[in-house]
């Protein structure tokens, strides 16, 4: 299925406050506001998984982690260490916490 570009642009005006609480409920959704506003207009469902941005911040780390040690093997400032086991299982990691949240929106 391929994704029509988003090409027109909407606007509305809003008090200070409702920007405030559309920016936060959009943010605490895991979403942009433009998302966000689109799936409130449109009737979508919207969940909120409480955690999964502490368990994608802590992903990226490992992976950045690993990245450096690839590096430093690479570099031939360490004796060579298979990652290649490690990285998968990263990789399963990430394509999960990715389908997941993909499935709730």
């Amino acid at each position: 299925m391929k994704k029509e570009p988003k090409t027109v642009i909407l606007s509305c005006r809003v008090t200070p406050e409702q920007k405030e609480e559309i920016e936060y409920k959009s943010l605490s959704s895991y979403r942009t506001v433009s998302m966000y506003l689109r799936d409130c207009a449109l009737d979508k469902k919207i969940i909120v998984i409480k955690g999964v941005d502490e368990v994608a911040t802590e992903l990226r780390k490992i992976g950045n982690n690993l990245n450096q040690i690839a590096r430093e093997v690479n570099s031939g400032y360490l004796y060579e260490i298979n990652l290649a086991e490690t990285r998968e299982e990263m990789k399963k990691i990430w394509q999960s916490l990715n389908s997941l949240t993909q499935e709730v929106r």
